[in-house]
């Protein structure tokens, strides 16, 4: 017994270790970087009903556009393999870089389908963005990575979502058969696990999220 009692210190300090390690790695598993998201960005060229309801039809388009590409992108990457398609945050960032003129241009196509003749300007940069809830994700105000798209003057009211990993896809309530595709399978693993039920409501996701410079990426 007095074995036991001399012992004692040292097996609380060892559990206090024991789960302070626990604890470390529950963060680590748990927690994201503003570097880890790429943000969607449609800014409407004024507040007024027809300028709005412009907006939503480009963002709606564009969504499907660009994530019907980064799908693309991820089979040609796996060689046709769809089951081992793959697809970065790098490697979603470099076709946004490559494929940035030809975005502005489906932007231009729907606004001139839609009977008008706004200026459209596409560029992928650091943008301070308010906060935002996706279900149980709860992304701070801060700087992120963004691609925004800008009709005529850009002075009504944006909408944001986040474009890597896609949760733009469910964002738009468009419905689970766009997300369950080769590009989600692609991009929601590892890391991203489970971002997609949170952000439905489906799972209970707290999202932590720290902030670092995004100097680096060369695009502020």
């Amino acid at each position: 017994m007095e074995k036991i009692k001399r012992l004692l210190p040292f097996l609380l300090a060892a559990a206090v270790v024991v789960a302070l390690c626990a604890g470390m790695v529950y963060r680590y598993q748990n927690t994201w970087t503003n570097e880890d998201f790429i943000r969607f960005h449609v800014v409407a060229n004024s507040d007024s009903e027809e300028d709005q309801e412009l907006k939503l039809k480009v963002r709606d388009e564009l969504v499907d556009f660009i994530n019907d590409r980064l799908r693309d992108e991820a089979v040609k990457r796996s060689d046709g393999k769809e089951e081992t398609a793959t697809l970065n945050i790098g490697q979603t960032r470099e076709f946004l870089k490559e494929h940035i003129g030809e975005i502005r241009q489906e932007a231009l196509k729907i606004i001139e389908r839609e009977g008008y003749r706004y200026s459209v300007s596409a560029e992928l940069g650091v943008r301070f963005i308010p906060e935002k809830t996706y279900g149980s994700l709860k992304f701070p105000a801060g700087n992120y990575e963004a691609l925004t798209v800008t009709i005529g003057s850009g002075e009504g009211k944006n909408w944001w979502c986040v474009l890597y990993p896609p949760l733009c896809l469910i964002d738009t309530a468009r419905g689970e058969q766009e997300a369950d595709d080769v590009l989600r399978d692609a991009v929601m693993q590892g890391r991203y696990s489970g971002l997609a039920e949170a952000a439905r409501g489906e799972k209970t996701t707290v999202l932590r999220l720290r902030f670092k410079t995004l100097e680096w990426l060369g695009l502020e």
